[in-house]
């Protein structure tokens, strides 16, 4: 891959020497342009990372109650919260169920009933609404929201109820 991206990088200076382009102007103005964007991008993303610590705190601080009181794995809430954001992280998680726990372990049994049954309420709404252009999607949030609790609920249900062995 690097020699790839080494070939590209040389295709480039070959082409701009060939066609007289002044390289190192023109690279002064693209870290200039670049930098303007990085300006208009800055504070979304420090409010991204802020958050994505905030709740790693949070998820820290609730999983020591949440495996005292449900005694089930910590890996089952990361799913619950991960599932509504994006699928292929709550995959992951998923996948190191599996691996630590075996395909038909309980626990495996329970990250595949919450995998199933919730969805990924924020890329759904923001996909088909956005490319609608509607911005009335509250009760949608909402009710994707509660959906997604739900089968954390049932996931529970059946775990304390011996529904799933």
């Amino acid at each position: 891959m690097s020699n790839l991206i080494l070939l590209i990088i040389l295709w480039s200076f070959l082409e701009c020497a060939y066609k007289k382009i002044p390289i190192y102007e023109e690279f002064i103005t693209g870290v200039k342009e670049g930098m303007h964007y990085l300006m208009i991008l800055f504070p979304s993303l420090m409010l991204l990372t802020l958050w994505v610590n905030l709740f790693s705190g949070f998820i820290s601080l609730i999983g020591t109650f949440f495996i005292r009181f449900f005694s089930i794995p910590l890996d089952l809430l990361l799913m619950a919260f991960t599932r509504p954001i994006s699928s292929q992280t709550s995959l992951i998680i998923l996948k190191r169920i599996y691996d630590h726990y075996g395909i038909d372990h309980l626990y495996s049994l329970m990250g595949s009933i919450l995998q199933t049954g919730s969805d990924t309420t924020l890329y759904v709404v923001s996909l088909y609404y956005g490319s609608i252009h509607l911005k009335k999607y509250s009760y949608t949030l909402w009710l994707g929201f509660f959906l997604d609790f739900l089968s954390f609920v049932f996931m529970l249900c059946f775990y304390y109820l011996g529904m799933i062995s």
